[in-house]
């Protein structure tokens, strides 16, 4: 469809010449006046050549060309850059992502002698003003709601604005794999960057001929990924420049030059280089600033020796690199275990003289010197050692919380936990993929979810804490504040468990509670890379603190009864809701403690609302010694089967063991759980309560573990109890 007005009001020359005198200053840059000439001839250009009738196609076009110079006057009009497409490429101009329409105007072309029609888009969005980036992807076959998109072949004349801080080319998407790259024509003018800008980032385009032939680069650049570019080693143009971060990940580097090459003046500075997926089958570069460093994904088959060497090293990601066997000693065994590390190492045979011994991470097994002097036992000792220190200061700051509850008049006072970035680069901007960002599968339409999407670039795991069946918790930051981040483990990613795990979050999205950890956000690059963000527990699960050796310094007087009451306020809010929620897997571990706002109920992965199936609730839910007898037996249950289960953790911080520990078979062996469930199920076995535990507590929990359901108190009943007891009785 032609762009030419039926009638217009003004000459579109008159408004170009007004609009550009007016906005002349004697102050500004010879470039921009540069530009003002140009649109003034373009205008008459245009001006003379809108009204045509009809021209024939431009045949001498032969690239979809990017270029801020001969763009027609609706692209002048904006100030934007433009896209001409080559006749036979008129197709393949689709408004994608935030790219505008497709025009056809007659215009003469720079090197054309006369009139010709050229279909075209304006990318008026190829900047980000928000923060300042300027953006393009090549890959037309997704969408991008967010990004400029466009099916360009070759970038000539370009002109970035003057306060751009970053400049990102992508040819692909997420999942385009490695050596798929789009091959463009890109001439000296998109790599002369403006002075403001510090971060450069090219992926899924082919680097390898034109980086060789580009002579320089701005030496303001401070962050470079050029990333699944068909790139073999350091392009040598780059060693003008002061870089912090480097990513060249999905290349065919099959060695990592020696600090002592003149390219590598460039990375004295550099504290993140990324790695991944290339061919090298040793690390050799003794970087003296590098604090994070990836090399997963590279046949390395071992830790190469020059990690040790890297004392300003802070994580390490070595994930698929065929780490098996590894022997170390004791001092680069503590070298590593201080790391935060994201590696898989397994061990199938140390061989003579060594033993595995597994790294504090999670990460895996190493081998050891297995003799007594190599400390093998000592590493234990000095796991079990931490642990409790952290577990005596989480119960002396919580004890502090149960002094302030006791003062304070309902509610609670929160102490919100923030850091201090000290690391430079994050005022740098970081490459991302647009298909990863802005691409949306069809189960993320829902507008529950859309409605509290966090930003998946935001979101840094920091460290593994915990790894279930089905999924793993990580300590990571969020704006700067200490969050947990719940995801699925790598063998459960199908988009049924995505499906399932999208569930739980919108049922943790609905809750806002004092007593029910607080849901921050949702995040993802794709479908299964689903993840919950919480606020982070600083003190871990109860059981957990049940278990420590110091749990004999809790009593029902200084903590175990505010811990009952504030699990029972959980309730009170769940079974209040309308329709009720049943949470249906309470139990120690489900329950959060933090030193600074108490006890928090979690994991809401099989909870249920009480209208959702008014008549037979899904029976085998929850874990087997909490579960509720009407539960076992398929039946109809309510809320009040989370009753129960209160009375069981009612057990177990009563005696600070798993309930049912002293349940035994007549012949005196521990009772199998399978046994306990039928006994419980026809009411003839309850967990055991000690002779210590106040009377008052011992009747509430009995109550709460009545066989019958009607018989069991509410929520609301219990809450109140629990609070008299703790004011009149303890």
């Amino acid at each position: 469809m032609r762009s030419v007005p039926s009638e217009p009001t003004e000459p579109i020359f008159h408004r170009l010449l007004a609009a550009s005198l007016m906005s002349f200053s004697p102050t500004r840059s010879i470039r921009n006046m540069r530009t003002a000439t140009r649109v003034l001839a373009l205008a008459f250009t245009a001006s003379l050549g809108l009204h045509a009738a009809s021209a024939a196609e431009c045949t001498s076009l032969k690239q979809n060309v990017l270029t801020s110079v001969g763009c027609p006057a609706q692209c002048v009009d904006k100030n934007a850059p433009c896209v001409l497409y080559a006749s036979q490429d008129t197709p393949k101009c689709v408004p994608m992502g935030s790219s505008g329409p497709c025009l056809k105007d007659a215009f003469k072309l720079s090197d054309a002698s006369e009139e010709c029609d050229v279909t075209y888009q304006c990318l008026d969005t190829l900047v980000d003003n928000k923060i300042h980036k300027w953006f393009l992807t090549l890959e037309t076959t997704t969408s991008a709601n967010k990004v400029a998109t466009a099916f360009v072949t070759q970038v000539a004349n370009i002109e970035y604005p003057d306060d751009v801080l970053t400049i990102q080319l992508t040819g692909g998407v997420a999942t385009t794999p490695k050596g798929t790259v789009k091959n463009v024509l890109l001439d000296s003018s998109f790599f002369q960057t403006p002075p403001s800008v510090t971060s450069f980032f090219v992926t899924d385009v082919n680097l390898q001929k034109v980086i060789e032939d580009t002579k320089t680069v701005p030496s303001t650049w401070q962050a470079v990924a050029f990333n699944n570019a068909n790139l073999n080693k350091v392009p040598t143009v780059l060693s003008n420049l002061t870089l912090r971060y480097v990513e060249f990940t999905m290349n065919y580097f099959t060695s990592f030059p020696e600090m002592s090459d003149p390219v590598m003046k460039a990375f004295e500075s550099v504290t993140t280089l990324k790695l991944q997926y290339n061919e090298l089958t040793d690390f050799t570069t003794k970087l003296p600033a590098v604090e994070t460093l990836n090399l997963t994904g590279n046949p390395l088959g071992k830790v190469p020796d020059v990690i040790f060497e890297l004392k300003t090293l802070k994580k390490l990601s070595m994930r698929q690199c065929n780490l098996s066997n590894i022997q170390l000693d004791d001092a680069q065994y503590t070298f590593l275990d201080q790391l935060d590390m994201d590696v898989d190492i397994s061990v199938t045979d140390c061989g003579d003289g060594f033993a595995p011994r597994n790294l504090s991470s999670g990460a895996g097994q190493v081998c050891m010197p297995s003799t007594e002097s190599s400390g093998g036992g000592n590493g234990v000792a000095i796991g079990v050692g931490v642990g409790a220190a952290v577990l005596v200061v989480c119960i002396a700051a919580f004890l502090g919380y149960r002094r302030r509850k006791n003062k304070e008049i309902g509610g609670i006072t929160r102490t919100g936990k923030s850091g201090t970035a000290t690391d430079d680069t994050d005022n740098l901007t970081i490459p991302f993929d647009p298909d990863s960002e802005y691409g949306s599968s069809s189960i993320w339409s829902d507008p529950d979810l859309l409605a509290v999407r966090v930003d998946f670039r935001d979101v840094e795991p920091i460290k593994l804490l915990s790894r279930g069946g089905f999924g793993e918790v990580w300590l990571g930051l969020y704006m700067n504040e200490n969050v947990a981040i719940k995801r699925l483990l790598s063998d459960k990613k199908t988009m049924t468990d995505a499906l399932a795990f999208a569930q739980e979050i919108k049922v943790m999205a609905r809750l806002d509670h004092p007593k029910i950890v607080r849901f921050i956000g949702v995040a993802w690059s794709n479908a299964t890379s689903i993840q919950a963000i919480t606020e982070f527990m600083d003190c871990g699960d109860l059981r957990s603190l049940l278990d420590s050796s110091r749990a004999s310094s809790l009593t029902w007087a200084n903590l175990k009864c505010q811990i009952a009451i504030d699990i029972a306020d959980a309730l009170v809010y769940l079974h209040t809701l309308n329709p009720k929620l049943i949470h249906r897997d309470l139990k120690s571990r489900n329950v959060l403690i933090d030193a600074h706002t108490g006890a928090k109920l979690s994991d809401f992965g099989i909870s249920r609302d009480r209208a959702s199936d008014d008549r037979t609730m899904t029976a085998g839910v929850g874990t087997a010694r909490w579960i509720a007898p009407e539960v076992i037996l398929s039946g109809h249950y309510t809320e009040f089967a989370d009753i129960y289960s209160f009375g069981v953790v009612l057990s177990e911080l009563d005696s600070c063991k798993t309930p049912f520990h002293d349940a035994t078979n007549t012949n005196g062996a521990k009772m199998p759980d399978v046994t306990i469930l039928q006994l419980v199920s026809a009411g003839k076995l309850q967990p055991s309560f000690t002779d210590s535990c106040p009377e008052p507590i011992v009747r509430l929990a009995r109550a709460c573990l009545s066989f019958d359901p009607a018989q069991r108190p509410s929520a609301i009943h219990v809450s109140y109890e629990l609070r008299k007891i703790l004011k009149e009785v303890l």
